[in-house]
Formats: C-alpha cells, structure tokens, sequence
C-alpha cells in the first residue's frame, strides 16, 4: 500500500514551501524526528518516512557552526525522503530550501504544535495504508453499533436494512462494504460511487439522505459483529440458546456472527434489533440469559 505524497499535502492542508517530486510515496505510517541525524548519527536513520521539524531541531541547527551544519544538512539531504514537515508555523533557511530544490524533495509547513502534527499524520497515514478488501453485504450503525449483514444475493439484506432505517438506523453502506484493518479494527466504509444508495428490488436504487434526511445514513462505522442471513433449511439445528461462537474472518480479524434463518413470517429488522442491544449486554459484562437460567434451576433445587 502506498500513498502519493501529494495527496498527503492536499488532506492535510499543508502550506508548500519547496515544490518536489510528485511521484514520491509514502508507504510508512510512522514519521521521524531527525534530531539525531542531525546531531551526525544516521546509522537507522528511517528516511523513508515524513520527517518533521520543530523548534527543538531547528534551535539545534541554528546554534552550529556554519560549516558544521552545512555538512550535517548535506548528509542529511543525500538519503531520498518523501517530505519535510515544519511545525509551528517556522521556515526553513535559505540553506535548507537549496538543498531540498536540488534534491526535489518536498518542504511544507504548519501552524500546528509538533506533537499535535505528528498525531494527525500518523492517524491518516494509518488510515491511508491499511489493509483493505470489499465484502459483498450490507452495514448498519444499530443503536452505536457497527453490524455487517451478509448473506447470498437476494435474500433481503437491502430490504432490511431498509425497514431499519425506517425505524431509525443509520446506513454506512448497502452491496459493497469497503473494510480497512486499523490496529486489528475493521473500519466500514461505501465506495464513494454508491455512497447514500440502496438497491431495493423492483424499486430499484434508492437515494436514503433525499427520502430520510442527512441522519439516516453515515459515512463510515467500526464493525462490532456480522449477521449473516440464509433460507431456512428443515432439519438444520440452529442455535437456540445463543450460546454459539460462530466467526468471520476479514483481513486475519475474528469478529462475532450469527446465522439468522429467513422465512415468512420473521421479523428481521427487529430480530437485528435485539442481537445488537443483546451483544452490548454481554459486552457490558451482565449475566446471560443462559447463566441466569441455570442460577435459578440451582436456586429450585
């Protein structure tokens, strides 16, 4: 994974100094502080992250002798680094900017603390290079919940979800669910083409924001556990007591699932209802129905 450094500059707003390579990319989400680098030590120096300059670097270099720095600073502009960050609204030497032009090397800046800038770049860089796939299903935000309902084409997760926005919920996302792993969390997001959209059969696609207002749909939500819709099978033992610890798997995270048979007759916007209060219950620590059964059939005995 990969992001050019352009895109960076643009999202982050980020005011341009020096003019660089616009094919440069950034594969790392960490940044370096070149504090020892430019005390002379670049034995692991990590060039190929943003490097970010503050008032404690620059105070350094300016109390060097001149041709001491001018030698730290051309060792340091010999390694191929994707872009310097100035915090707190400083600007680089004369010096500094040469170098950068003949390296074609990026030099913007910021009004922003130095630890306030390398929080936000590490938090978009790691949003940016995450690990990603498409799911085909649906994603729901249900009472603060991030539920993924999946299942074969036309069984009626569109139509579900439907009733639930209807009654309420939020939809991220109906057909395609694009998934970034951040930190061992699954992010849900739509493609931006379809974004608001839901495909309704013999209604075709609908535009939710236009029918139900702004609240009834998000942009993105943290996937708390999957249901997974299929058609009744007669004979299948389904789980009854809700004691099952069924799994999917999405980019090496095992995130919770439970099998909800479709037949006529079931309410699945409620029943999707209640599986999200009841996994914040069991999240929340309470006693399970399970275990408050069987604590009163000791009580009885």
């Amino acid at each position: 994974m990969f992001i050019h450094i352009t895109k960076v500059i643009e999202d982050l707003k980020l005011d341009v100094i020096v003019k660089g390579d616009e094919e440069k990319k950034v594969t790392i989400s960490n940044i370096n502080r070149p504090g020892l680098q430019l005390s002379g030590f670049f034995d692991y120096f990590a060039h190929e992250r943003i490097q970010v300059l503050g008032k404690a670097e620059m105070s350094y270099l300016e109390q060097l002798e001149p041709l001491e720095r001018d030698e730290r600073l051309k060792h340091y502009f010999s390694f191929d680094m994707p872009c310097l960050v100035f915090s707190r609204d400083l600007y680089p030497s004369e010096e500094i900017i040469k170098l950068a032009e003949e390296k074609k090397i990026w030099i913007v800046r910021t009004k922003k603390l130095t630890t306030r800038i390398i929080s936000i770049i590490m938090n978009y860089l790691d949003r940016e290079l995450a690990e990603e796939t498409m799911v085909h299903g649906v994603l729901c935000d249900i009472y603060g919940l991030g539920i993924l309902i999946v299942g074969e084409s036309g069984i009626g997760k569109s139509e579900t979800a439907l009733e639930l926005i209807k009654r309420g919920h939020r939809l991220v996302t109906d057909d395609a669910v694009n998934i970034k792993n951040i930190d061992q969390h699954l992010l849900g997001r739509s493609p931006y083409i379809t974004e608001g959209m839901i495909e309704v059969r013999g209604l075709g696609i609908i535009d939710v924001p236009s029918l139900y207002g702004l609240s009834s749909i998000r942009k993105e939500k943290y996937i708390d556990f999957v249901i997974q819709l299929e058609k009744w099978q007669e004979g299948k033992n389904y789980d009854r007591l809700g004691s099952s610890d069924d799994y999917m798997d999405i980019l090496g995270v095992k995130k919770r699932k439970i099998v909800l048979p479709v037949m006529p007759g079931r309410n699945l916007a409620v029943i999707i209802e209640t599986a999200a209060v009841n996994h914040r219950y069991k999240v929340m620590g309470e006693e399970s129905p399970i275990d408050k059964i069987e604590r009163r059939m000791m009580e009885t005995r």
